[in-house]
């Protein structure tokens, strides 16, 4: 049975949240930057509703794993919470993620 993908959960500064990625290279990726062989954090578009990102009201969908990014969309889960949708142009790339978990969905 083909993958359905894994559950990538970030932390930024004392806040964490989760993104489903299904690109197995993404998933890959973000396997290396958990092992501390690759730094990246994830840039993303911002969905009303929960989907993976437990505990909060939105989740991110067509997530990168990227380098570098604006500065308009960097921040805090909590940014996102409190602006909806349309933070960052939305779009949600917190330079400062660390990835805490990688979990096979």
């Amino acid at each position: 049975m083909p993958s359905q993908g894994a559950v990538v959960t970030f932390r930024v500064v004392d806040e964490t949240f989760k993104v489903l990625l299904t690109d197995p290279a993404q998933i890959d990726l973000a396997r290396r930057v958990l092992a501390g062989s690759a730094k990246r954090f994830p840039n993303g578009r911002i969905q009303s509703g929960t989907d993976v990102n437990t505990g909060w009201s939105w989740h991110l969908s067509e997530v990168d794993l990227v380098e570098a990014s604006i500065e308009v969309c960097d921040g805090k889960p909590s940014d996102v919470e409190h602006a909806g949708v349309s933070y960052g142009g939305g779009r949600f790339c917190p330079w400062s993620a660390v990835v805490v978990a990688v979990s096979d969905r």
